[in-house]
Parts: C-alpha cells; structure tokens; sequence
C-alpha cells in the first residue's frame, strides 16, 4: 500500500496540467537577501533564502521523507563565491495516506553561509532554486534569483534583524543537560522493524515532541513513540521502519553510515547516534514502558519551580517587597488573635498566588497570538511602569502620614477586614502579595530561569501549573508565618516606633519608584551600551569564533535588578575586567530594556525567556556555554577557559 501511494503521488506530479505547462501559475514566491548591504571585508557572508507559499502549500526539507523532492540550490553564475552553504530550520512531519513527508508551510527562510574568494570584492549572486511545492497536488517550480553586495565597508542591511532571528529556527548541535545516546533495532511480533534510540534529559519531553531520523539508505521512519523514564532522566524514542527490507539488510544499511537525528520541541536539537547491531527481540508492551510523555509533570521541574519562587524573595528587587513584609509582620505587634494572623497572612499569599495565574493566563494569550514571551517582560511596557510608579508613589505618601485611605465600612464589612487606622482590611492583605509579586518580577533566580524556560517552551497546562509551583515558593514566608502565630507573642505593641519605621519603609518605595520613572526615560530614549561592550548583533559571533576569538554576550536590561547586581559585584570586578579585555575576546551587549523580537529569538534559542542571561563562545565550544544567572567570578573564568579550548 505504501508503494502504491508513493506512485499515485508520482503519477498525479506527471499528470498535473501545471507540470507540462510553460507559463504556469506559481504557488510560492521566493527572494535572496543579505544581512549586508556592502560585501564588507569579511570571508563568510549571511546570505538567506526565503519561501513564501499559498495557504495549504508546503515544501521540503533536505531529507523530504516517503515522497517529495528536497529543494535544489544551484549558484551557477555566480562571482566572488567560493561555496555556499545552506542551512537547515528545523521541519515539521506531514503525515496523508499513510505518508511521512518532512518540511515546511506557508514560509521559511534558509540561511547561507556564503564563502567569499576575494574579501573585500563586490558580490554578484545568481540563485536558480528548484523545489517541489505541494498540496492537494504537488508542483515543481524554479525560481531565479539574483542578488549584488557593492565593493565598500560593512554596513547591516534592512532585514538584519530577519536574518538575524532565522537562525534561532536552526537546530542547536548542544544542549545543556541533552545528550543523544545509542541506537539499536526491535522487532514485534508482526516482525515490524523499529529504530530504537535513546537520549539522556535533564527534562521530560512534551507531547508535541518529534524526532526525525536520517542517514545513507534512505529509509524513512514513522513518528516515534516516545516514553520518558523520570528516574533515570532516560528518553526512548521507537520508530517503525517503513522499510521492506529483511532484518539483515536492514542491519547492514543502518552500520554503513552515521545515524543523524534531529530533536524538535519547542527548541530543535541536532546530533548523531552510533548505531549498535544488536536487536531487540520484542518491543516493550505498553504498559512496561517508562512513564509516557503528556502525563503529570515531571516532580523534578515542579520542585525547581518551587525553590526558585523560594529564593525570589532573597534577590535585590526584594528591597520595597521586604518593606511591605516588615510592615505585615509588624502591625500586629502579638495583640491579634491566632485566627486573624491566620487569615491576614493567607490573603497575602493568596493575592501572590492570584498575581502568578493572572501572569501564566496573559503569557498563555501572548503565546497563542503570536508574540514573544518572558519573565518580566511588562516592564517594557511605559503604561504599566506609569501604573506602577503610581502605586509605588501612593503606597510611599501613605506610609510617610501624607494621606490614609479607608474603605467604605459596608465594603470592609464584607471582606471580613478590620478598619483600624493602622491595619489593613483583609482585600489589603491579598493586594500586598499582589503588589509584592508584581515588584519581584524583575528579578530571576537560581532554578527559576530553568523551571520558566521550560513552561513557556510548552502549552498552556505547563505555564498554568509551573507558575503555580513558582508563587507556591514565594509565598512560603507568609505561609509559614499564617502557621506560626507564637512568633507574634515577642513583637513589641504598636507605638511611636511605627511611625519612624513606616518613613523609613516609605524612603525605600520612593527609591524604587525613581529607579522605575528612570526605566522609564530610557525606554523612550536609546538605551546605552556599557563602556568596553559593543552592541549585540549575532551575526558577528560565529565569524569571530571561526578567527579563534572568544565572545561573551550579556542580555541585560535596566529594569533587570540581578542584572545590576551581577555587573556591580561581579562584571565590573578587577580580576574579570582585566580578564575580558584581552585583545582576542569581543564583548557584546544586548540591551532588553525595550521590547526587541532578536534578542526574544535569542534568548529562545537556548531555553531562556528571562534575563539575566550571559553565554560565552569560542573555538573550545562554538555552540556557547550559558552562564548561571547569579553570576560568579569563577563561573565566568571557567567559561573564558572552556570556550577558548584551554
């Protein structure tokens, strides 16, 4: 049957009335463009490639799997390129009739690494690209493509930052805490052929997970069952061969060449894996395997998420939510009964919670819309840093004595909260944890950026239950506190001190408020580059690598508090100053103040939608190494060490 519909789908490409025809009607329409808009003096060049097809036309990948052709790249005519190299997004699996096809809808944008013979020369490059596009038929199409980079210095083209973002859709060949393994054939007891590989990970894959396999023979495999076992952090994917070759053959095809494979989710993860000619005699039944993908999260992400909400209350953006904590803690002064300790620190960890499942379901609508997502992202945003100096200003006048706003008696009535001059109504209560998590969202912390990386990775089950997890965490101080109510027996009774503490606590929101109406200005002005860096641009890391160079990149923005603290105690130490100004490292900084798609992408392509973020790159390890986000002197000297292959 396969056969059979491999021919059909041949016979209906020969039988087209557009395949015979001269002037067809085209169904995709590409372009070549640059990076640059001079040839610079560079040997490499970023060329690219894009294909825009009809709604419900696809194309294909290099490997096009049961039935299709891989798109054709032909630089005849072309002066001053040596080679061009294409590079490969990630696919996507197509299954009809029982066809897997490998490839791309609706557009997709090839990256060219294009090598220069003399650097420096004008460009002339002349692209004739062949590809099969397909729908409810398929058709091939040529598209001719001329593209002439004028001899002068370098200077980025218009579609810079489209190129730039393209190469995020690129396949990583490492990934921290991912490793593929070994391979292996199985058969059942239909004698079905299945290539068994496995991969160890840190994370359990989602349900949208995909592996596409290659190597010499040709022989394409169906999409993988994929099993995931939490105790041994061990991936197996098991795919049925569609070969009808014998076991032996099929064991000979296997041994003759490298098995690649390609790991797509969310993120895409490129490598090969030895091929071991054992073979399984039964695939594991069902109910033997390890735990399979698309059940409860994996314990080990819920419990990073956890500690890393934990530890967000240790983090400088703490400074104004540790002022509303003291405040909290204090007001009671042990004259308030168990059950009112109880409650009052459970309306604040409820509005903490409350805040986290408000974030999760805005990020959830951003995703689904299309739009970059990320912790902390809203500060961005000058109406919300408005709203927020706004409060920060009122909260602050309140506590100096300026003013005291209550709610109307039949409104505290009924949130149950008492209306004291001194203490806050139960609603006052929960808008503190509200108001706390909205000012700790600057900062990230150790296991956070990994436990959010992952959610905002996947759909919208994980960000709900993850985010969940992370204000779980940063509400254990005011739950731990609801629960221990003999700690209230030692405050001293409210009195005169009050009064100097609440100005003192006052200073610190003031303060803050500043710092915010300082974002602010920059956000409507161009942020500034630190002294010594240079602007982040990615196409500039892999050429500076290739001359032996080491790059360390710092994504940072000015409303990012660990950020701050990692350039105050760390980046602008002697020991790392001198170590980063050697003549052979380039410091590029990528400023995330405002809102900007590349650095997003960027940040995507290793997991990360939060900042801090600081990866170094050289000859030792071209792919990056990612630092952690508190900075350490040693980390980073270990990184420069690594990467320049020491």
């Amino acid at each position: 049957m396969r056969l059979i519909a491999i021919a059909t789908s041949l016979i209906l490409l020969l039988m087209s009335p557009q395949a015979g025809a001269q002037e067809q009607k085209l169904h995709s329409q590409a372009r070549l463009f640059s990076m640059l808009r001079n040839s610079g003096e560079g040997a490499i060049v970023p060329l690219a490639v894009e294909i825009t097809m009809e709604a419900g036309w696809k194309t294909y990948w290099r490997t096009a799997g049961d039935a299709g052709l891989a798109p054709v790249f032909d630089w005849t005519g072309s002066k001053n390129i040596a080679s061009a190299k294409t590079l490969w997004p990630a696919p996507h699996r197509y299954i009809l009739a029982d066809l897997d096809n490998f490839g791309y809808k609706d557009r997709v944008i090839f990256p060219i690494d294009a090598t220069i013979a003399q650097p420096g020369e004008e460009i002339v490059a002349e692209l004739k690209l062949d590809i099969l596009v397909c729908a409810d038929v398929c058709v091939p199409e040529t598209h001719k493509l001329s593209l002439t980079l004028p001899k002068g210095p370098l200077r980025l083209s218009d579609d810079a930052n489209l190129l730039s973002a393209s190469y995020n859709d690129l396949p990583m060949t490492e990934m921290e805490g991912f490793a593929f393994q070994e391979s292996h054939l199985a058969f059942d007891r239909e004698n079905r052929h299945y290539l068994v590989i496995t991969a160890k990970s840190d994370l359990p894959p989602s349900v949208e997970a995909d592996l596409f396999i290659e190597q010499n023979a040709g022989i394409v495999f169906g999409k993988p069952e994929i099993s995931y076992d939490a105790a041994s952090g061990i991936i197996t994917f098991k795919a049925l061969s569609h070969s009808t070759d014998t076991q032996e053959g099929l064991i000979k095809s296997l041994s003759e060449g490298p098995i690649t494979v390609t790991y797509t989710d969310g993120l895409a993860i490129e490598g090969q894996t030895p091929f071991n000619p054992r073979v399984s005699s039964e695939v594991p039944k069902e109910e033997s395997l390890p735990q399979k993908v698309g059940g409860a999260l994996d314990p080990r992400i819920l419990l990073l998420a956890l500690l890393g909400g934990l530890i967000l209350n240790l983090m400088p953006c703490v400074l104004p939510v540790l002022s509303l904590k003291v405040l909290s803690v204090v007001s009671h002064g042990g004259t308030d009964s168990r059950k009112d300790i109880l409650r009052n620190f459970m309306a604040s960890a409820a509005g903490i919670l409350f805040s986290f499942w408000l974030m999760a379901g805005s990020l959830v609508a951003l995703k689904s819309a299309g739009e970059s997502v990320g912790w902390g992202i809203q500060f961005q945003h000058p109406a919300f840093l408005i709203f927020l100096i706004a409060l920060l200003l009122g909260f602050a006048a309140n506590l100096w004595g300026l003013f005291e706003i209550h709610l109307p008696r039949f409104v505290a009535h009924h949130v149950g909260g008492k209306q004291a001059h001194d203490e806050p109504t139960l609603a006052g209560h929960f808008l503190t944890g509200a108001f706390a998590t909205l000012l700790a969202t600057p900062c990230t912390a150790p296991f956070l950026g990994t436990a959010i990386g992952f959610a905002l990775a996947r759909g919208s089950f994980e960000i709900f239950t993850i985010f969940t997890a992370v204000g779980l965490g940063l509400a254990l101080p005011y739950i731990a506190l609801a629960f221990s109510p003999g700690l209230f027996r030692h405050m001293p009774r409210p009195g005169q001190w009050m009064v100097k503490l609440k100005k003192i606590l006052s200073v610190a929101l003031l303060i803050t408020a500043i710092w915010l109406g300082s974002v602010m200005v920059t956000i409507f002005t161009a942020p500034a580059i630190d002294p010594g860096w240079e602007k982040f641009d990615a196409s500039r890391i892999a050429p500076a690598v290739r001359d032996g160079k080491t790059v360390i990149v710092d994504v940072s923005a000015d409303w990012c508090l660990t950020c701050k603290a990692n350039k105050k105690f760390v980046l602008e130490q002697d020991t790392i100053t001198e170590a980063l100004s050697a003549p052979n490292i380039l410091k590029l900084q990528a400023d995330w103040t405002q809102r900007d798609p590349a650095i997003a992408a960027y940040l995507q392509s290793f997991g990360r939608y939060g900042i801090p973020f600081n990866v170094v790159y050289g000859p030792g390890n071209s792919k990056g190494i990612p630092l952690p986000e508190l900075l350490t002197q040693q980390a980073i000297l270990d990184a420069l060490a690594e990467a320049a292959g020491e």
